[in-house]
């Protein structure tokens, strides 16, 4: 399917469209909502999320990401997050240290992002160039409209961003956000256990700094 070098072309005219409906779930229920109060959900035609599960499939290897984020894979969950830092605290308790943690949120996230830098970052993971090619014309046509209720707006492009609710979205974001590890990474400030960086630790746009020292903690947080 991907191997014919018009289908960049054909997208729109085989159906497979990124073209959806968005409705606006509640985060928050009060008398004082705002926008900020709503979480936009995508709902995709049916041959858009079939196109986007033959994609993860044929090429899940090249969405591979840190180990230290533990959102959006197989066998893995937030329990296994909160594993690796309680077993972090210990080591450093055990031998008399403090861990100093610092919780940071990444907000609205999905809907940040900005496609030529996901592009760039799917080049620096070897993303196949006709792959590349298709999520960039894919990205080019996202048109959506707001439905609440009986009532839908018109339709509207988005320029950033990737869909709430996607097949690919969460590994595509999850690719979005991986350099940020090897950043923390780098600089070896944080917490080590047995030669392994758990300075920081990731459950989708959920992100922990861990650190002996409030002065490095700060350092970390210039980095992220």
């Amino acid at each position: 399917m991907l191997n014919n070098k018009n289908l960049q072309k054909n997208l729109g005219k085989t159906g497979v469209q990124p073209t959806r409906n968005l409705g606006p779930l509640f985060k928050i229920s009060s008398w004082n909502m705002t926008s900020d109060d709503f979480r936009g959900i995508s709902i995709s035609p049916v041959l858009s999320k079939i196109f986007e599960h033959y994609v993860l499939r044929r090429f899940e290897s090249y969405f591979v990401t840190s180990d230290n984020q533990f959102g959006f894979k197989k066998c893995l969950s937030c329990s296994h997050a909160i594993f690796t830092v309680r077993s972090a605290i210990n080591h450093y308790m055990s031998h008399g240290s403090t861990v100093n943690l610092c919780a940071v949120n990444i907000s609205k996230a999905f809907d940040r992002i900005n496609h030529n830098g996901l592009f760039l970052k799917l080049m620096d993971q070897f993303l196949p160039l006709n792959v590349l090619l298709t999520l960039e014309n894919w990205f080019g046509k996202c048109y959506t409209c707001v439905k609440l209720g009986s009532i839908i707006s018109c339709m509207f492009q988005l320029t950033r961003g990737i869909r709430q609710g996607g097949v690919l979205s969460p590994y595509l974001f999850a690719v979005y956000v991986d350099d940020l590890i090897a950043t923390i990474e780098y600089t070896r400030c944080g917490c080590f256990y047995k030669s392994i960086c758990v300075s920081i630790v990731m459950y989708a746009d959920d992100i922990l700094l861990l650190s002996p020292s409030v002065t490095a903690l700060q350092d970390l947080l210039l980095f992220a």
